[in-house]
């Protein structure tokens, strides 16, 4: 498993919280058993081969185009051209849901929107996190709404998408990514 965080550095050299924390938010989210979106990437033993970075948004205007940043350079770092502009909107959407929906109420510890970008083999699944419990809404377009139309979006452009609920508190909602170039030469 190797993995960068927003500093930079190495989710290998990430202190033990770090590493607890995307492992059991990424459990929580798909536990062994019940299947990956779409591709099951497992070794021996039922462990994920998986590359992951990580990044922590804040509650501001720029949050979703940070995230958006972060996801078009670890996709490019990793060699995925073909699905950087569908999940880089993706994330920016995922992130504005978040910090606008998932922030509203107050909680008694901090809790901070988290992306996670989960790379196994040819796919990506970007994970944001927040400590809201109300799960997102597919609502029919409303062409006139100035809003609304996020999950939409991430509905169009992603292979497969969803959310679960996370345990003390808050819930994950993923959009998955399957590379183009696999896809065409599979035949799919």
């Amino acid at each position: 498993m190797t993995g960068i965080r927003t500093d930079g550095a190495s989710l290998v050299e990430a202190d033990g919280d770090g590493w607890e924390r995307w492992s059991d938010t990424a459990d929580q989210a798909f536990p062994i058993g019940r299947v990956w979106p779409w591709e099951a990437v497992e070794r021996g033993g039922g462990q994920r081969e998986l590359e992951v970075a990580a990044h922590e948004c804040h509650r501001d205007l720029a949050a979703a185009g940070t995230a958006r940043r972060f996801t078009t350079g670890v996709l490019r770092t990793w060699a995925m051209p073909d699905i950087i502009d569908d999940a880089s909107l993706a994330v920016s959407e995922l992130v504005a849901n978040a910090v606008g929906h998932g922030l509203r109420r107050p909680t008694s510890e901090p809790h901070p929107v988290r992306l996670y970008l989960f790379r196994s083999r040819h796919s990506v699944v970007c994970m944001v996190t927040d400590p809201s419990n109300d799960p997102p809404i597919l609502r029919a377009p409303d062409h006139v709404a100035e809003s609304g139309r996020g999950l939409q979006l991430i509905a169009a452009v992603s292979h497969r998408w969803g959310w679960t609920p996370l345990r003390p508190l808050g819930k994950a909602v993923w959009a998955g990514f399957i590379d183009r170039t696999i896809r065409r030469a599979s035949g799919h």
